[in-house]
């Protein structure tokens, strides 16, 4: 609808709702009306019925999404010309006849809907859902279509479809809700630690995260390792940000709570327009402001909640004491068996149920040509394990204000704290995690804490390691402050009826600083033990930076004629991209001191980085055949530092076609076809085209002369190249809503590695070359297949499959991450998937051994299910999350085989232990699951009773869950796992990882 034909619309509506109060007046004999809709150009239509003794009606009109209320939303009673505009709380008061009544309700941008009134009800509230051809969808820098003319697949998540349950962390409250975007944890850890993927893999040595942007402005999501391994011996080296540090991505800092919306660019036909940073596809989040002729609304709501442990492995009951004897040898058995005891390890060790609470307040509006919108939230999620837990403090400023016709500034700001207190998991070589000492200990073995609060040693293990004691002495902080802001200015430089020209100028700054404090005191029993240096501590520093600037214009045409309608963008954007990461390891701590400088052996590390990139766009989105036809066609040149010619540019194109059929039959309202096809890059890892210069290397005591790798002179991005072909489809009056996708990913010019003649002074060389091809389908179908009066029942369902191939390979195949074929390795070789696990495996003959595939990490599929039910005051939503395949090396489960304390030891696992000689897949397990992510049950309090306390509008009970169970045959903790972190290829791999939790929540939403 045109402003022409809004203020025509509105103007008739008014003189309308005059005329029908007139005739309100008129005597109650007047002849009655047929019930029919009536013409405007017909007086006699004009004329309402006959009403007996009428009775009055409030309700009030909200967004489905947000809760807001819709001012100026238009409320008639069917087969009449009476009724009411909303107030600007969305509010309303309406006479209306006895007996059941039935209203139509409708706005501009929502779709028109109808609901019966029974008799014997006079209030009501109303949900109207956004229209799904009106939705804006960013396509470019600077410029955004109606989603009904997107070429793309572009996957939208609102603010209440991402805070039905409460979450951590923004990538955890996205799991589950997205076709095409696999989000896996990689353990159970307070404070995030998750991996996303979209549309299968990517890349093979570069960065697997996807790109984010949050208000128009690039963020960081380094995850940066706090140094444990110094501790744990899991790698060796000066690796700072070690993968099995179990590091957290900084995304993970967002308060989803300010995200007003999401949207996922999952390929390279919708995220050209990124350049060599978005094969990982992009996210860009949009965080609320204040809207226009709003007044000040303020919301608080007040959670409280508990994690608690969701699965246990389970130890071997040892019943006689020649059992005993078999598991830990006579001595030891006549020593510490017991018979009849049983101590439960993993309760001890996860079995806290602390009292965890989330309070946050917003306030938001406009006053004048000032909008507003502020947030605060603080929040402690305590852990399942003593000493770990969540802390997240955020307060949010965004401001936008109009500086007269042609101008206007908006500015976003937030300042975040985030203390994530990690414990000790994952792999090691010290035995000293947790669940790495577990394998090894008994369950007639007791651990706790003595009566003096010493702790026993543990003497089933050489270094005396006790987890509990571990857990309750040790210090695993990391402690983050972050500041996000960004600054947009739009100049409106021309207007008229056909054309418009604006310039808009956007500066952005992402910084945050993170400490992490580690601190092993020196009477922890495996302290004096692993180095004979009781006592060490651990401190790093890291100083993150992201610059983000730009200058786009962008001319819009509309001739009179409406043939066509054209927008074209152009810009500049200057990223630069900086790190510095210091670390401090102190031992042989002087009276256990926790002060690195309190010990006899300190070593340092240091890592510092800077990346710099700058690019042009043009971009040209036209509508033709009277905006059924959609063309979009751009192209982004870009230079970078971490490219060995650093001046060269390098170009990423993108064209897109969709068209919508004209309405063919009722029960379709919208059908559009689209195709696109996209490029997108990846640049070198920061480093990869320097010679690293170890200090420990030496010719005759010059340090620094020997390499170990060198940079092809030719350096430069990976390059994705991708065609997406869809169908969208809008039927019954938006009950349903279908899109169906195919794609086929190329990624070429792969950066790999192989080995060089020692001649040449190095061992290997880093180069572009080789070919890795996707191709998959992904589905949404969202269906309303009730809608009846009080009654709402609202589902959607989503479907992703992927299959990778390796096309192309210019060097041998070779084992990428995993412990050798053994226990199972990835191998990357030509006309094999990219994803699979090889290892051992009997010879024809029944010799030992061949190798071969013995496994997959790429699920079969995935779909997530999604239900609102909505009945009078009442809300119930439900997530489902379902994987069906996959593989997962279960390490933890070989743990306790080969220390024979399996629950099922005698039964399977020494079985196991002697098949595994000769056939890795033994411990590969199948990594199906259904999870049932969240629930939630909400109740709208009655405005009778929240009229009763003073300035309170609105008032909402929640009772939520997530992740509440998983139904899996896989043995271990969670089929989501993954030890090594961020990982392209080496995923799926569980070695001692933090339990899993779920988490029950009560809250109270207040709207003032």
């Amino acid at each position: 609808m045109t402003l022409k034909q809004a203020l025509i619309s509105g103007c008739a509506f008014a003189l309308l709702s005059v005329e029908a109060r007139a005739q309100e007046q008129a005597p109650a004999t007047q002849p009655t009306a047929p019930q029919q809709v009536p013409n405007p150009t017909d007086p006699v239509a004009m004329a309402p019925p006959a009403q007996s003794t009428g009775r009055k009606i409030s309700g009030k009109v909200v967004d489905k999404l947000t809760g807001d209320g819709l001012p100026l939303t238009r409320v008639i009673i069917k087969g009449t010309t009476k009724g009411v505009e909303t107030e600007l709380d969305g509010g309303f008061t309406l006479d209306i006849p006895q007996g059941p009544v039935t209203l139509l309700i409708s706005s501009q941008d929502y779709k028109e809907r109808e609901v019966t009134v029974p008799a014997n009800r006079d209030t009501v509230t109303v949900s109207l859902d956004a229209s799904f051809v009106e939705e804006m969808v960013v396509v470019g820098r600077a410029s955004e279509l109606a989603r009904k003319h997107v070429a793309n697949s572009v996957a939208s998540v609102s603010a209440e479809e991402l805070n039905r349950a409460p979450a951590s962390t923004v990538d955890q409250a996205l799991q589950g809700k997205v076709a095409g975007v696999n989000i896996q944890s990689n353990s159970g850890a307070p404070g995030g630690g998750l991996q996303l993927r979209m549309r299968g893999v990517s890349t093979i040595n570069g960065s697997t995260a996807p790109l984010y942007v949050v208000d128009g402005i690039i963020i960081s999501d380094t995850a940066i390792g706090s140094g444990v391994f110094q501790v744990t011996k899991s790698v060796g080296g000066s690796n700072t940000s070690s993968t099995q540090d179990n590091q957290v991505n900084r995304v993970a800092d967002i308060n989803p709570n300010d995200i007003e919306s999401i949207e996922i660019l999952k390929g390279a036909s919708a995220a050209a327009i990124y350049g060599s940073k978005a094969t990982n596809g992009v996210v860009i989040i949009t965080t609320k402001r204040g809207k226009a002729g709003a007044g000040p609304r303020v919301e608080v709501t007040q959670r409280l909640g508990m994690y608690t442990l969701a699965n246990k492995l389970g130890a071997r009951r040892i019943d006689s004491l020649e059992e005993a004897e078999e598991v830990v040898g006579k001595d030891k058995a006549a020593q510490y068996y017991q018979p009849g005891v049983y101590f439960d390890h993993e309760q001890a060790l996860a079995g806290r149920r602390d009292v965890s609470y989330e309070t946050l307040a917003s306030v938001s509006g406009a006053a004048g040509d000032t909008r507003y919108f502020a947030s605060a939230m603080v929040k402690d999620d305590k852990g399942i394990i003593t000493n770990t837990g969540y802390e997240k403090q955020s307060f949010r400023l965004n401001l936008g204000q109009k500086l007269g016709q042609d101008f206007e500034l908006n500015v976003a700001t937030n300042l975040l704290h985030t203390v994530g207190r990690r414990g000790l998991t994952n792999n090691d070589n010290n035995n000293v995690s947790y669940h790495m000492v577990l394998p090894s200990t008994p369950s007639f073995t007791d651990l706790r804490a003595n009566s003096d609060g010493t702790f026993p040693a543990n003497p089933f293990l050489s270094n005396g390691s006790n987890p509990l004691q571990t857990a309750a002495l040790m210090r695993n902080d990391e402690d983050v402050w972050r500041l996000m802001g960004s600054a947009d200015a739009v100049w409106n430089a021309y207007k008229s009826d056909t054309q418009g020209l604006k310039f808009r100028a956007t500066l952005g700054v992402d910084r945050f600083q993170q400490k992490n404090i580690l601190f092993f005191p020196n009477e922890l029993h495996f302290e004096p033990v692993d180095d004979k240096l009781p006592g060490t501590s651990l401190f790093g520093t890291s100083e993150v930076l992201n610059l983000n600037s730009g200058v786009n214009v962008v001319h819009t045409y509309r001739p009179a004629s409406g043939l066509l309608s054209a927008n074209t963008s152009a810009g500049f954007q200057y990223e630069q991209r900086s790190q510095e990461t210091a670390g401090i390891t102190s031992r042989n701590l002087t009276a256990g001191q926790p002060n690195v400088d309190s010990g006899t052996q300190v070593s340092v590390r240091q890592n510092r980085q800077l990346v710099r990139d700058r690019s042009f766009f043009l971009q040209e989105e036209m509508l033709l055949l009277q905006e059924r036809l959609t063309l979009v066609g751009s192209v982004m040149a870009e230079q970078s530092s971490n490219n060995t010619n650093t001046s060269a540019f390098y170009f990423f194109p993108k064209v897109a076609t969709a068209y919508r059929l004209p309405t063919f039959h009722p029960a379709v309202n919208e059908l559009k076809v689209r195709l696109a096809y996209g490029e997108t890059g990846l640049q070198p890892l920061y480093g990869m085209k320097f010679n690293a210069m170890a200090a420990n290397n030496n010719i005759g005591g010059n340090s620094g002369i020997i390499g170990s790798g060198v940079a092809a002179a030719d350096l430069r991005p990976e390059r994705q190249g991708e065609i997406e072909a869809g169908v969208d489809a809008l039927l019954f009056n938006g009950n349903a809503v279908v899109e169906l996708s195919v794609y086929q990913r190329t990624i070429s010019d792969m950066l790999l590695r192989r080995q060089v003649a020692p001649s040449t002074g190095f061992t290997t060389e880093i180069f572009n070359g080789g070919e890795l091809r996707n191709r998959g389908v992904e589905t949404m179908l969202q269906v309303t297949p009730v809608r009846s009066g009080d009654f709402e029942w609202t589902s959607n369902t989503t479907f992703t499959l992927n299959r990778s191939l390796v096309t192309k390979m210019p060097v041998p195949a070779f084992n990428t991450g995993g412990f050798g074929t053994s226990l199972g390795a990835f191998r990357i070789e030509q006309g094999a998937s990219a994803t699979q696990i090889v290892g051992r495996v009997p010879k024809a003959d029944g010799t030992c051994c061949d190798v071969a595939k013995v496994g997959d990490t790429e699920p079969d599929f995935r779909m997530g299910f999604a239900n609102t039910l909505k009945y009078g005051d009442f809300t119930l939503s439900t997530l489902l999350d379902w994987q069906q395949g996959g593989d997962v090396i279960n390490l933890t489960r070989f743990l306790y085989d080969a220390s024979k304390n399996t629950v099922d030891y005698e039964q399977n696992g020494a079985k196991r232990q002697q098949d595994w000689q000769t056939n890795a897949g033994v411990y590969i397990e199948d990594a199906s699951f259904l999870k049932i992510r969240e629930v939630t049950l909400s109740y709208n309090l009655p405005a009778s009773v929240v009229s009763r306390i003073p300035t309170v509008k609105t008032a909402r009970l929640n009772i939520s869950g997530r992740n509440l169970y998983a139904f899996t045959k896989y043995s271990g903790l969670d089929p989501e796992v993954s030890n090594f972190g961020n990982q392209a290829i080496a995923r799926n791999i569980d070695v001692a990882p933090f339990p899993p939790s779920r988490s029950f929540w009560t809250s109270l939403d207040v709207g003032f």
